[in-house]
């Protein structure tokens, strides 16, 4: 995907729960398009660091960080990167990357805090959090934020109408705000073609630990969860796998998950993080960088989608098709991802 197929929003948000409505400005994908070819002759080679709090090799989140880190280097970029960085040493691994790097990338959500920390000592820093929907509060952090609850929605949609016992579940890794975002997503979409679903979400304390999801998977299925649908990066491996040691469906998360379980995972939720981040580096490079600003992707873009539907009726595919149109066209209520960025569908006064 090139830069120009992501449709930017620099959101700016007042102070977190005010009333006030978020001033919105829209970079459409032509305008973008236009500007990325006149600063052409000016693309540069920039240097890019990466944290990655996972394995780079968990299917899912920190995977397509380390992709998009990759495909910035075939861009030309510079690149570094360390994997599996622990929570305490944050602040010392992004500290050092500050120290060489032009821009430094927290993959994550969990890197928000941190950056904001030490934003302040580099200057000349570019930093750049992915991903996360909060506005910022320096000129050198820049925030990616897949709009994920359009394509939770739509997993939603496929979970409603697979389900048999009209129980379904959700495992996440941490209780964070983009996290319970998604999964009240993933319900409203259940319920919007099955109103006898019920949902049933618990998280783990972990992004990591497989054993943990894989446990959360058969304790659902114990329940008479029969659709599991997860947000946990490594550990929802293991929450796969105790779907296919329970006899249940899955519904995987950002990237396609159906080859590590065939005959349990009957879609994914497809959130291409990978593709912002070479967007972001593109755009640095020429010049251009959304510093104190969120940059968001949704339906539109194709960064966020589903995959295809395995081992199900083909109408159910009709049905995700009809209401991502439904989405697209803002006649269906989708829940905010959260910091400022609105919600998708009808406006109400």
């Amino acid at each position: 995907m090139t830069a120009a197929a992501i449709v930017a929003v620099a959101i700016g948000v007042t102070a977190c729960g005010s009333s006030s409505k978020p001033a919105v400005t829209k970079t459409t994908a032509h305008q973008h398009a236009a500007t990325t070819t006149s600063q052409s002759k000016a693309a540069r080679a920039i240097s890019v660091a990466m944290a990655i709090p996972g394995p780079i090799d968990d299917k899912s989140f920190d995977e397509m960080g380390y992709e998009g880190l990759q495909e910035c280097k075939a861009n030309g970029a510079r690149t570094t990167y360390k994997a599996e960085v622990a929570t305490p040493e944050f602040s010392r691994v992004l500290q050092t990357f500050a120290r060489s790097s032009e821009v430094v990338i927290g993959d994550g959500e969990e890197f928000a805090e941190v950056t904001e920390k030490l934003a302040p000592e580099f200057p000349q820093t570019k930093f750049i959090v992915a991903a996360d929907p909060i506005k910022p509060h320096h000129s050198n952090v820049e925030a990616l934020e897949p709009n994920s609850t359009q394509s939770a929605y739509l997993a939603g949609v496929v979970a409603g109408e697979a389900t048999k016992t009209n129980k379904l579940g959700g495992v996440g890794g941490f209780e964070f705000p983009v996290l319970r975002a998604q999964m009240q997503a993933f319900e409203a979409g259940a319920k919007a073609v099955n109103p006898k679903a019920t949902m049933k979400v618990v998280y783990l304390g972990s992004f990591e630990d497989a054993a943990k999801g894989r446990e959360a998977a058969t304790s659902l299925a114990a329940s008479g969860v029969d659709v599991v649908y997860h947000i946990a990066d490594n550990a929802g491996v293991g929450v796969i796998d105790g779907a296919q040691a329970s006899g249940i469906k899955a519904i995987g998360w950002g990237k396609n998950q159906h080859a590590l379980a065939p005959n349990t995972v009957i879609a994914s939720q497809i959130v291409n993080l990978a593709a912002m981040i070479k967007s972001a580096c593109s755009a640095i490079a020429a010049g251009k960088f959304e510093g104190g600003g969120v940059v968001m992707a949704g339906l539109e873009s194709g960064v966020v989608g589903l995959s295809p539907i395995y081992n199900e009726p083909s109408s159910i595919q009709a049905t995700v098709e009809s209401y991502r149109k439904k989405i697209l066209a803002g006649s269906v209520s989708v829940p905010s991802i959260g910091g400022g960025i609105p919600a998708s569908g009808p406006k109400s006064d």
